[in-house]
């Protein structure tokens, strides 16, 4: 099974964390700062989740899910990662986000979340 995860946050040190993590666990992980470049990532490349950050300049969590729900065929999985409670766990639901996971996190939080996604 393809394993293919893009990480999405402003801030490097949290990608590089769980960029390490998840690759220790034989995904193949691709990174962007913000909404803008990820989407950019996805039209080129199929990706099975995608792990973003909800509040980032250049294109925020939410807008990104709301492009991700306008395409077209088989959609990644979407977790939201966010230090604010700006978002509903209904309002992500709306946006197809399959969890919202409070930072600071755990990495082994993310891969149980991802792990959970494969069964829903």
């Amino acid at each position: 099974m393809s394993k293919k995860l893009l990480i999405v946050d402003d801030e490097a040190m949290i990608r590089e964390m769980v960029r390490d993590f998840f690759e220790l666990d034989s995904f193949e992980v691709s990174e962007a700062s913000n909404g803008r470049s990820a989407f950019e990532l996805i039209q080129q490349q199929h990706f099975d989740w995608i792990i973003s950050d909800v509040r980032m300049p250049g294109g925020d969590g939410i807008e990104l899910a709301q492009k991700i729900q306008q395409l077209s065929g088989s959609r990644p999985k979407i977790i939201f990662i966010t230090g604010f409670s700006d978002i509903s766990p209904a309002e992500a639901r709306q946006l197809g986000v399959f969890k919202v996971v409070a930072k600071p996190f755990l990495p082994e939080e993310l891969i149980e979340v991802v792990n959970k996604s494969l069964s829903a």
